[in-house]
């Protein structure tokens, strides 16, 4: 690897540790809550530091199709494999048409978190939680998206001045 890509690298597994921590916090406080939350941050942050931001904007609002799609779903008939497979392909359609294709399974993956559940607990209450769930951890992954493209902007410049001053 290059140094760039060591130093991009490493910031990304800092970044994901730093995710997995405050998911697993949140896990720990409310269950349910938390490890959707823990999912969609690792799902929000990116490797590619370049469109970091832009890509993290784009993946939670594919999040925030697939959890409203789920909760409609479920709220309208409930859940079986056919209704599981409209919500996928209402938010594939809501995908293509928001021009959020690359984003697309991170929507998917929303509609599954809150259209799958155990059987004999209240539905409606368990696809609240995980849609908060999923909508926290998406919060969460594009802050620390933010503060460490901020780092990343902030090093570079400093990086440049020091090898520009005589």
């Amino acid at each position: 690897m290059l140094k760039k890509e060591q130093k991009d690298f490493i910031l990304f597994m800092v970044e994901c540790l730093i995710g997995t921590v405050i998911g697993f916090v949140l896990y720990r406080l409310y269950p349910v809550i938390g490890a959707w939350s823990l999912v969609s941050i690792i799902l929000v942050l990116s490797p590619d530091r370049k469109d970091a931001m832009n890509l993290a904007t784009n993946r939670i609002k594919a999040n925030l199709v697939g959890a409203l799609i789920g909760l409609a779903i479920s709220f309208f008939h409930p859940i079986s494999l056919t209704m599981i497979c409209a919500g996928i392909a209402v938010g594939m359609l809501l995908c293509e048409w928001l021009k959020l294709k690359t984003v697309t399974k991170s929507s998917i993956v929303a509609i599954l978190i809150i259209t799958m559940h155990e059987p004999g607990q209240y539905f409606w209450n368990i696809a609240l939680e995980r849609a908060f769930g999923v909508m926290l951890g998406c919060i969460i992954g594009v802050i620390l998206t933010y503060f460490f493209h901020i780092a990343r902007v902030h090093s570079t410049r400093t990086l440049q001045r020091m090898r520009h001053r005589p």
